[in-house]
């Protein structure tokens, strides 16, 4: 069995797996496009056995960090610790000289390889789902605007050039990049896609964290009315949504090896690339 990286003509095979392993919900499609950016801008490793690929995994860089984007072994593979040679190698580097980020499943098997990995849980990441119709009104406008625009206030707002997520965000089905705006200009950006059932907000980004439950109404109610959003547990806009009738639909845990690298009260995250 080899540990490699993994080249574009790597896609196949690590689609094949994800959509095994972690089939979309819904009756969605299978994000092809996610993969063929982890593959263009992040890095990913394959586990390999008689020239065949039986896992992945995947890192992005965000600020001075690496996300984990994905882990993931077909179900013959586990249990021979492949899993913790495949996230060995797709970090590069010590944790000391680029920090990591994680959003681990409720898997038995997960939570301990992020903690032997220098990673302490630190929150649940809640994935709820509800009508926008239910929400209570918002004093937010929302209005479409330029991904450059957006990623451009992200990187004044948090100090992270993510015009390539943005980049990959604006390709995804039915996608819009909004800014949510007060009297005084944009406090907000973010956005949404759409697959055959439900509109989802994959990233909320704001200047104040006063202001994230008040963006999040106004960007859900002018998404749509089914929407799925991924909201930390410890943020004020998850109770907003849960008072409104929205249901938890599962849950993954936030871990990080330290404790202030991504700001739960004003990002709502994409769990992929953060």
């Amino acid at each position: 069995m080899e540990i490699r990286t993994a080249s574009p003509e790597d896609l196949d095979a690590v689609t094949d797996i994800a959509a095994i392993v972690d089939p979309p919900v819904d009756d969605a499609d299978l994000d092809v496009s996610y993969y063929r950016h982890l593959l263009e801008h992040g890095r990913v490793v394959v586990a390999e056995a008689s020239d065949i690929v039986i896992g992945y995994a995947a890192t992005i860089g965000v600020d001075r960090s690496r996300h984990l984007s994905d882990l993931f072994l077909h179900q013959d593979a586990r249990g021979q610790h492949i899993g913790r040679r495949l996230l060995d190698a797709v970090w590069e580097t010590d944790a000391a000289l680029a920090p990591r980020q994680a959003f681990s499943s409720v898997h038995p098997a997960a939570m301990p390889l992020y903690i032997r990995a220098g990673m302490t849980p630190l929150w649940p990441l809640l994935y709820l789902n509800g009508s926008a119709a239910a929400l209570p009104p918002s004093r937010l406008d929302v209005q479409e605007i330029g991904l450059a625009l957006a990623a451009d206030h992200e990187t004044q707002w948090l100090g992270w050039r993510r015009h390539e997520q943005y980049g990959y965000w604006m390709q995804r089905p039915g996608a819009r990049i909004f800014g949510v705006r007060d009297a005084a200009g944009i406090v907000a950006v973010g956005g949404t896609a759409r697959n055959r059932s439900m509109h989802s907000i994959g990233r909320l980004v704001c200047v104040d964290a006063s202001l994230l439950p008040d963006a999040l109404v106004a960007a859900a109610s002018w998404a749509g009315d089914d929407v799925m959003v991924a909201v930390p547990g410890v943020s004020p806009a998850a109770s907003t949504l849960v008072d409104a009738g929205w249901r938890i639909v599962g849950h993954d845990i936030y871990c990080a090896s330290e404790p202030d690298l991504f700001d739960p009260m004003r990002v709502l995250p994409h769990p992929g690339l953060l």
